[in-house]
């Protein structure tokens, strides 16, 4: 894979960044977003359609289909410095939340015809997607799903229950990872294109809208209630659904640990202006010895993860297979996250704890993180199999 050289790179961020400040962030206070309300269709469609001019939606998808090709470091430093920004459409501007980063990893499992008709909607940013795995009893044990798939002539008959999916409410179509029972054969996973559910097409339908910690609905249940589905729609080939996640698994989780980066980094910049501005006892809280040892702490562990993190993001650049490195980066990351926010509640005082506060929203979604994307015991678990292999 050829990649986006490192001059080329600079000039992309400097582009991201006066994006951020000059339309994205001015755009989302115009309209009062709030990430802890529904957002409005016109607001996705007009960052998607923005950040696709400018090329940053889909940037990580071959040139051939509109992307840059570029290497993960590259796609992890815009994500960072999206993450930083604090707004509250950033998941969007690269595709990330039902857009091309959902997909852009698997394109080779994609046949000619599924890439016209589901792909290429998605890219352009006319359509939304989601990857549904985790069910209210597998979560990180893939093989306890219980949402199953039976053949039936041309078509599949899928029946059961997905949890907690992202970008679930804005999906025109959902890629399900289910349990296909054969008869006279072990149950297989297989994965599944499915239609959203509309008075021509009996595909999901979406069940609750699931608000976790942090406040955000961009998680719904889906629904599969004899819902038919052709055979021309598994990805790959039978049995292969979960090659689909594994492919992912190590990128994901470098990538989501460069958003945890950025997040911190934006709770590190709120809480240093926070010391120069806020006076007690007469001076500036920053002249503290307490309160510079925190955001000195804060500081050092951010450096830390950013170094893990892309030394990890490096090495999977050059082609190596690191998961013990890239369970190490998601943990760590998470974890430095979620000390982070808790340094700033307390450098931002009584202040912090107010709902709606900046501080006080990233710190519940912080905590959120230590469980997303595989829980921190879980990377631990991946971590000691690395290191006990004979």
């Amino acid at each position: 894979m050829t990649t986006v050289a490192v001059d080329e790179l600079k000039v992309l961020q400097t582009k991201l960044k006066d994006f951020i400040q000059n339309e994205l962030l001015p755009y989302e206070q115009n309209n009062q977003l709030n990430a802890e309300e529904d957002i409005p269709m016109e607001a996705i469609h007009w960052v998607r359609k923005r950040s696709k001019e400018l090329g940053f939606y889909g940037i990580n998808l071959p040139k051939k289909y509109g992307g840059q090709d570029i290497s993960l470091k590259g796609l992890c430093l815009c994500k960072e410095e999206l993450a930083r920004s604090g707004a509250v459409l950033w998941g969007q501007v690269l595709g990330e939340i039902g857009g091309p980063l959902r997909i852009g990893q698997m394109l080779e499992n994609f046949t000619p015809e599924q890439i016209e008709k589901y792909v290429i909607p998605v890219i352009t940013g006319e359509t939304s997607c989601c990857f549904a795995l985790t069910e209210p009893n597998a979560g990180s044990d893939a093989f306890a799903i219980q949402t199953t798939a039976v053949r039936d002539g041309d078509d599949y008959v899928l029946n059961g229950k997905k949890h907690f999916i992202s970008a679930a409410p804005y999906a025109d179509f959902a890629i399900v990872i289910a349990k296909e029972l054969v008869v006279g054969e072990k149950p297989r996973i297989t994965a599944f294109i499915v239609d959203k559910k509309t008075s021509e097409n009996p595909g999901f339908e979406l069940g609750n809208i699931q608000v976790p910690i942090s406040g955000e609905r961009i998680h719904a249940e889906l629904y599969f209630n004899q819902c038919r589905v052709p055979a021309s729609n598994i990805i790959g080939a039978p049995g292969k659904g979960l090659l689909l996640g594994l492919k992912r698994i190590n990128t994901n989780r470098a990538s989501h640990a460069a958003g945890f980066i950025g997040m911190a980094q934006h709770l590190l910049d709120l809480a240093v202006e926070q010391a120069k501005t806020r006076v007690q006892f007469g001076r500036p809280i920053g002249d503290f010895q307490a309160i510079q040892h925190m955001l000195a702490e804060m500081a050092t562990e951010i450096y830390a993860a950013r170094c893990m993190v892309y030394d990890v993001i490096e090495k999977i650049d050059r082609g190596e297979e690191d998961r013990a490195g890239a369970s190490m980066a998601k943990l760590f990351a998470s974890e430095v996250n979620n000390r982070v926010a808790d340094k700033a509640i307390q450098i931002f005082g009584s202040q912090g704890l107010v709902k709606g506060h900046p501080v006080e929203k990233m710190y519940r979604s912080s905590r959120m993180y230590r469980i997303l994307t595989g829980t921190s015991e879980i990377q631990k678990n991946t971590i000691a199999k690395e290191l006990l292999k004979v």
